[in-house]
């Protein structure tokens, strides 16, 4: 059986779960012992079969907790190390919004551009209306992505589908979560860049940020060497149940290994990466080697209104405040994998969490969070 994950908008989700609204509290930086005590918390979940993946808290690019819990592969007797890789589902768009940004500052894109500029095949009303700034804030109107390949990761045969897509809004009005958006980014960074998507990503981001462990194109988890399999829940009738609630109630199913099914990272998102990579692209990002200083900004602070009222939607990054402490990252999630990463600028620490199993995220992210935000 193959699950649907091309379709799944994880990110639109998790940005309205992570809604939390609570005034400013003063707090104390967390201590290492703070730190070996949430260790101790996961590893006590892990031991119940409640949390399975890998975490890194950084503090000024320091690793102040860097380890990894639970099973990569059960059947194979496989734990999950800090090396182990997961997919990152829609944390990719972050890559994407730097690429597209990368172009920018070598003048060969305008955010302000209309996406006819660069790309062809859509009719005049959108090729002319819809603008790089609307794809990237996700207020471009275009919808999801057409199909049931989910290891379809080729931009030229994506995008022969999307532009047959009419419009669901008017560009410009409002945030609707829109994966196909991004793979029409990725085939303008495609037409100017003048290689492939995964090409460009590999010399200009992954290269310059040390991210040797991060993979994009087609993948199966149990072809990749140290990638954690995929573990979906799924109810009685054999359907999919591990979609999170906004009610915070957990769905009874059973537990499935997805290690046999193909999937594949494109510019909407769904890379191979670990925690560590994902570390060292934040650290690439705020210290200005893939943009430089105006520009990071710029991808970074938040442009739109989000899914909550403390949340804006940037260039491929959320911007939010929680309990009064500025967030910026972005989340990702497909049956099996859920994932973020969480940059505390004021505070200096990075949060990133990868996980291989249904529905463990959620409440650890919550817990890493408090400890940062008071």
């Amino acid at each position: 059986m193959v699950v649907s994950r091309r379709a799944f908008a994880g990110g639109a989700l998790l940005m309205a779960l992570a809604a939390t609204g609570r005034p400013a509290q003063a707090s104390a930086a967390p201590a290492r012992a703070d730190w070996r005590a949430f260790h101790a918390y996961l590893k006590e979940l892990a031991d119940a079969g409640k949390f399975s993946g890998a975490v890194l808290v950084a503090r000024n690019g320091r690793p102040m907790l860097n380890s990894a819990y639970g099973m990569a592969d059960k059947a194979g007797n496989e734990v999950n190390t800090p090396r182990t890789r997961f997919c990152i589902g829609s944390m990719g768009k972050m890559i994407t919004g730097v690429a597209v940004a990368q172009l920018v500052q070598r003048g060969k894109v305008s955010f302000q551009d209309t996406i006819g500029t660069y790309v062809k095949g859509f009719p005049d009303e959108i090729a002319g209306r819809v603008t790089v700034h609307h794809l990237l804030t996700h207020t471009s109107g275009l919808g999801e992505l057409p199909g049931n390949d989910h290891a379809q990761t080729d931009v030229d045969v994506l995008m022969k589908e999307i532009v047959k897509q009419p419009l669901t809004s008017e560009p410009g009005t409002r945030m609707q979560y829109s994966n196909a958006g991004y793979i029409v980014l990725g085939a303008i960074i495609e037409q100017v860049g003048k290689q492939d998507y995964a090409g460009y990503v590999r010399r200009h981001i992954l290269t310059p940020a040390r991210m040797h462990d991060t993979l994009l194109g087609p993948w199966t988890p149990a072809e990749v060497r140290r990638m954690a399999h995929p573990y979906g829940l799924f109810d009685a009738s054999g359907r999919w149940a591990g979609m999170p609630t906004m009610d915070g109630t957990t769905p009874e199913g059973e537990l499935r290994d997805l290690g046999d099914q193909p999937d594949g990272g494109s510019p909407a998102g769904g890379a191979v990466s670990t925690v560590g990579d994902m570390l060292r692209f934040a650290q690439a990002l705020r210290g200005h080697r893939l943009l430089n200083a105006k520009l990071t900004r710029t991808v970074m602070e938040g442009k739109v209104q989000g899914l909550n009222k403390d949340s804006r939607y940037a260039y491929g990054f959320s911007d939010e405040l929680r309990n009064g402490v500025r967030v910026v990252g972005h989340n990702g999630g497909i049956p099996g994998y859920w994932s973020e990463l969480e940059m505390f600028p004021t505070r200096g620490y990075t949060i990133a969490i990868l996980t291989n199993q249904d529905l463990v995220l959620f409440e650890p992210l919550r817990k890493a969070r408090s400890l940062i935000t008071g």
